[in-house]
């Protein structure tokens, strides 16, 4: 576990980057290696998505990212990938196969950026509105050779040094007996994470959480409710979690997933689509505005796949609609997604690139 420690720098990418090779530099950063890296995962968002959002939101955060480009996301066995092959690539820079989490085709474990990050003294999180234990975060801070392997996710991270622990999953947690346990077994992970961590259990006690130590919420018993029905939306918890990882003067890696873009997705359901991008959108403008007054955090935003083949058909910019869409699937689709920055470094992410792009480079900057 690790003391808390200083914030610093956020890439900066623009939101609606089509002329592919963007590298914007509206700013220009003092320094090119991140103190600190605040990653946004918009499970499922493709450009439409993001689009939809620029169009419906009071403020487009996204589009105050100042370089950008495109990845593509295939994984090491199929042109349409799923969610951990994907963030296999993002957390790690190397590819695998379907349904791994952090591991490689023949099984070896892969060295994530948020172990990368632990090794040198930083202070790490993962801010999720699943479960905690689902596919993205999973990617980051365990290694098993199938995501649905829910309580060994469990185990692992609750033995590893992750500082912020935030979103769904409680019953991965409990033992069994317990009235919310998904579990099998007599573990009880949380009294294991209560050793070194805060622990909240419930949403009306999320502003009571301490800054000063490592804390985890653990607000649902499985995934968080959708972003219409949520008190503790993922800005909240984001900042939450900037006001713990900032402590830390060896800076931090923070991933933030808006996870429940996909379902909506996948499910062609357009309004609780832009409800879940307006959520991301403004937890990515609190991760902006502490990347702004930090200067030495680089935000990236980017997506592992884009789901539902949305495309726009008519709206208006002035009145904020979209008045007609359509959807091509249910499923992924192995369309390209953004890839947006701001903040030192950023430039870095301009262009197309394959998704294994973003972890390599993180990584490099943690072997420094």
């Amino acid at each position: 576990m690790h003391t808390t420690r200083p914030i610093s720098i956020i890439l900066r990418t623009p939101l609606f980057v089509v002329g592919l090779c963007l590298s914007l530099t509206c700013q220009s950063p003092s320094k090119e290696v991140p103190h600190n890296i605040i990653l946004f995962i918009g499970d499922g968002m493709g450009t439409a998505h993001m689009s939809a959002s620029h169009t419906m939101a009071d403020t487009s955060h996204l589009a105050r990212l100042s370089a950008g480009g495109f990845l593509s996301t295939q994984s090491a066995d199929d042109y349409i990938t799923d969610s951990a092959a994907s963030a296999t690539a993002l957390a790690t820079g190397i590819k695998t196969t379907n349904g791994t989490v952090s591991m490689t085709p023949a099984g070896d474990t892969l060295r994530t950026v948020l172990e990368a990050a632990e090794a040198l003294g930083m202070s790490t999180g993962l801010v999720v509105t699943s479960s905690v234990t689902h596919a993205t975060p999973a990617c980051f801070a365990s290694h098993v050779d199938q995501r649905s392997k829910h309580q060994e996710i469990a185990r692992q991270i609750a033995g590893s040094e992750v500082d912020v622990l935030f979103g769904g999953g409680l019953g991965y947690f409990l033992p069994v007996g317990t009235g919310s346990s998904l579990r099998h077994d007599e573990m009880d992970l949380i009294a294991t994470l209560s050793e070194t961590h805060s622990i909240t259990l419930m949403q009306e006690d999320f502003n009571k959480i301490p800054t000063d130590k490592p804390a985890v919420a653990l607000l649902s018993r499985d995934e968080m409710p959708p972003a219409n029905q949520q008190t503790v939306t993922l800005a909240r918890m984001t900042r939450k979690a900037l006001e713990i990882l900032r402590r830390n003067p060896r800076g931090f890696f923070l991933l933030v997933e808006g996870s429940q873009i996909d379902w909506a997705a996948h499910d062609n359901l357009f309004d609780p689509l832009v409800d879940e991008m307006l959520d991301f959108n403004d937890a990515v403008g609190v991760g902006l505005d502490f990347a702004e007054q930090d200067g030495e955090t680089l935000v990236i935003v980017t997506a592992d796949h884009e789901t539902g083949g949305l495309s726009l058909l008519d709206g208006s910019i002035t009145e904020g609609t979209v008045s007609k869409y359509t959807f091509a699937t249910t499923s992924h689709t192995g369309t390209m997604v953004p890839l947006l920055a701001f903040g030192p470094a950023a430039s870095t992410f301009g262009g197309i690139h394959d998704n294994t792009h973003v972890g390599r480079l993180m990584l490099n900057w943690f072997e420094r």
